[in-house]
């Protein structure tokens, strides 16, 4: 008997001390609360010493969490201690009537399920809070195009005794669209009804990128006001917003060129301008002259903007481009956006020159029809004798002559005799005197001089693989030129040259070392010595595409990295076996 009674004073010990070590304690602050005002949610857990980390999404269906706070108490008293952590979470209904409190998870455990419920306000202090503080909203249009512009705005007002927690709300978060914030916020005052008020005015423009219908969603901000209730003052915390608001996007027009870029704005306008004024003077052959032209684009970005078609006459003209420069200015009501591009001209002949003009084609998003931007050509006079280079007739015609010297002679060698003229080959700076002027030739240089400085610059900042990468380019592209044009020797020289930059060896083993890389090497290498040995030359009628296909595979350009062998098990065993 005694020891049954020993038995159930156990069980029962170890009960209650589980109970005091695991149980979790729930309550409200209160269980009926009224619209806009907020409760707390107080959690306990019994004997735990450290907080664990609550999830408490499935509240936020009906409620904005307000806030959430820890704490951690511990006590020992008379040789009896005591552990426990607090969860204080503060709650606002986002609805009237019987709000559910889910079971919270808190480590294994899980609190009971509560009921709260909120009561509505009364009519006449729900409009004395709409009417002291409330959003408005507008668009530009209920539809539009794709990639084209919305202009949004929204508008915060609070009356006298209203503060405002939080700042102001970002820009929009659009799924499938661009949303540009335009200028800063700004605020004004504003009266309505008799009742001043204080506005914050945000404006932003949302481009979106597909068809269909674009949802722009509503966004809060925490208030707090004073109302008037059965003759005493209070203050309530209230949360203001904007409603979701749909949109519907339409695809390109079918009436727009299939071969012309999507450009929808309100207006673009294209301009050019020249570093001279051609009316006053005409250009002189070899000067340069730059040509800026500006699209501006009015209700959209400048990124939307399509490169200009600018051709030119390679015989009037040597054109040296800049890149474009694309920009949006974003400070006024709207997006306006810019692409200016650069050139700089070099005139090559006299006479009438002309700069061909442009057109862009673009939808007019206000009209909605389509348009077209036309920019103008320019006829400039030049003057002064043409820039030309010596043509390859007279080169062949000079080669010629020297060719038909003795041997042995040539024509430095040949001196007049007494009494005897002798009529010289003009030198090169003879023959391109009457074509070239100061300018051109100062042009020129300066123009050899930036090249070489750009090159030497490029090519010192090349790596050492880099450099050999090139060099290998070079080499393949020689090969494949020799093999096209049936020329055996220099395409075993050129082939030499490969081998050697790519495994640094000696002729043999650089073939060796190839044929083990590129087992389809052997088929080049043989055609290639049985080239060299054909005195009939059938290689010419020899399918030169097949060859030529074999030697673009295997002619690697690529440098391998040094392949470091792991050393998992080079090192031996500490006590063979």
């Amino acid at each position: 008997m005694v020891a049954v009674t020993r038995y159930l004073v156990t069980l029962l010990l170890v009960a209650t001390s589980a109970v005091a070590n695991g149980q979790l304690s729930t309550r409200l602050s209160s269980d009926t609360v009224e619209e806009l005002e907020s409760v707390r949610l107080a959690i306990r857990d019994h004997g735990a010493r450290q907080s664990e980390a609550l999830d408490l999404a499935a509240l936020q269906n009906d409620f904005h969490i307000m806030g959430n706070n820890t704490s951690n108490q511990y006590q020992s008293i008379n040789g009896r201690t005591r552990s426990w952590v607090d969860y204080q979470i503060t709650l606002q209904p986002k609805r009237t009537g019987s709000l559910i409190i889910p079971p919270i998870r808190v480590g294994t455990q899980f609190t009971e399920e509560l009921v709260l419920t909120v009561t509505p306000l009364a009519a006449s202090t729900r409009q004395q809070i709409d009417e002291l503080v409330f959003y408005e909203q507008e668009f530009s249009a209920a539809e539009t195009y794709v990639q084209s512009q919305i202009l949004m705005q929204r508008r915060l007002y609070y009356s006298n005794g209203v503060q405002l927690y939080g700042g102001q709300p970002s820009a929009p978060e659009v799924r499938n669209a661009i949303v540009i914030t335009l200028g800063e916020n700004r605020a004004s005052t504003e009266q309505r009804n008799g009742r001043n008020y204080g506005v914050v005015i945000q404006n932003y423009a949302i481009f979106p990128e597909a068809s269909g219908t674009l949802t722009i969603p509503g966004v809060e901000m925490t208030a707090s006001v004073r109302v008037l209730n059965s003759g005493r003052v209070s203050r309530k915390g209230v949360r203001v917003g904007t409603e979701p608001v749909s949109i519907s996007v339409r695809p390109v027009p079918d009436s727009y060129p299939a071969n012309a870029p999507w450009l929808p704005a309100t207006n673009v306008t294209i301009t050019q301008t020249l570093d001279r004024d051609i009316t006053k003077s005409p250009v002189t052959v070899g000067d340069t002259l730059s040509q800026t032209i500006r699209v501006t684009v009015t209700s959209n970005t400048g990124s939307i903007v399509p490169p200009l078609d600018l051709p030119i006459s390679a015989q009037q003209f040597r054109e040296y481009p800049e890149p474009p420069q694309i920009d949006d200015n974003t400070l006024g009501k709207e997006v306006i956006g810019w692409r200016i591009e650069r050139r700089n001209l070099i005139a090559l002949t006299p006479g009438t020159l002309t700069l061909p003009g442009s057109k862009i084609v673009w939808w007019d998003t206000a009209a909605d029809q389509l348009r077209t931007t036309v920019l103008d050509d320019i006829r400039i006079n030049s003057e002064g004798q043409p820039l030309q280079q010596p043509s390859n007739s007279s080169n062949l015609s000079n080669n010629a002559q020297g060719a038909a010297l003795p041997e042995g002679r040539n024509k430095n060698s040949i001196k007049a005799a007494p009494n005897q003229t002798v009529n010289s080959a003009p030198t090169f700076s003879q023959t391109l005197k009457p074509w070239l002027s100061a300018n051109a030739i100062s042009t020129f240089a300066l123009l050899g001089v930036a090249t070489l400085i750009v090159y030497l610059s490029w090519k010192h900042m090349m790596s050492p693989r880099q450099r050999q990468q090139r060099a290998l380019r070079s080499c393949r592209r020689e090969i494949l030129s020799h093999l096209r044009n049936n020329d055996e020797q220099r395409a075993q020289d050129a082939l030499a040259d490969y081998l050697k930059l790519r495994y640094g060896l000696m002729h043999k083993p650089a073939r060796t070392a190839w044929i083990a890389e590129q087992p389809r090497a052997v088929e080049l290498l043989q055609t290639l010595d049985q080239w060299s040995y054909d005195q009939n030359q059938s290689h010419q009628t020899r399918d030169l595409n097949a060859l030529l296909t074999l030697a673009s595979e295997i002619l690697d350009t690529k440098i391998a990295t040094p392949n470091n062998k792991k050393r998992s098990a080079s090192l031996p065993a500490l006590y063979p076996s």
